[in-house]
């Protein structure tokens, strides 16, 4: 099909919205009703006309087909941005063990105790002169990389939690689409005006449908309607 014309769909959807709620806060017992006695009552005919033109089969299945790619993109890439940060993070892992592990093994074997001298910040941010042996400074070294370890660890976690929640409301949106699309509203009989004599001719060959049997059918589908019950 053309392409979709987004501006104009809304435009046509937001007048329809007046004059569907108009249509259905006719008295019931209005059955038959002709385009001219919808229009005395004020349903703007013109506008439901046009989205129903605008808002057609074609255009409500190129909108679910346009969902669902930008669905799969999206998917896709943050599929591609997960396996990035989970390769990251476990090179990062497996590096920082490695680096601990070396750290300790030194410390343990093969560092002398050799003091030397250092500068560090304190709260304040005042610089202090101390000496610290090597030793120390590699367990030191050793427990600042088991942090960063530990802290990437829980990110890993945190992220597969994050992927099964995400992959559980795309599973339910999947699912309430698929309902969606198979809810229908099965339309009445349309019924004749000939027996309304107080119709000029021009209107005694409309059919027509019923209001109540319309309303019916809406609610019977599991719509819900504006101020119905």
């Amino acid at each position: 099909m053309s392409e979709i014309n987004y501006q104009a769909l809304r435009e046509a959807a937001e007048r329809a919205i007046p004059a569907m709620e108009r249509l259905l806060m006719l008295p019931a017992d209005d059955d038959l009703l002709s385009e001219q006695e919808l229009k005395d009552y004020g349903v703007d005919i013109d506008a439901l006309n046009a989205f129903k033109f605008l808002a057609g089969p074609e255009t409500v299945l190129a909108l679910l087909d346009e969902r669902e790619r930008n669905q799969q993109y999206i998917k896709r890439r943050d599929q591609e941005n997960e396996d990035i940060a989970l390769t990251v993070g476990k090179l990062l892992i497996e590096n920082g063990q490695l680096v601990a592990d070396t750290l300790r093994h030194l410390a343990d074997n093969e560092i002398d105790s050799d003091y030397f001298a250092i500068t560090s910040t304190n709260e304040n941010g005042t610089e202090i002169d101390h000496e610290m042996s090597i030793t120390d400074y590699a367990l030191q070294a050793a427990g600042t990389v088991d942090e960063l370890v530990a802290a990437l660890e829980a990110a890993k976690s945190k992220l597969n939690e994050q992927r099964e929640y995400y992959e559980g409301v795309i599973a339910d949106g999947s699912k309430r689409i698929a309902e969606l699309e198979e809810r229908e509203i099965l339309l009445p009989e349309r019924s004749s005006m000939l027996h309304r004599t107080d119709f000029h001719d021009d209107y005694q060959t409309v059919m027509a449908y019923k209001v109540s049997e319309v309303i019916a059918a809406i609610r019977a589908a599991g719509i819900r309607i504006k101020g119905g019950e």
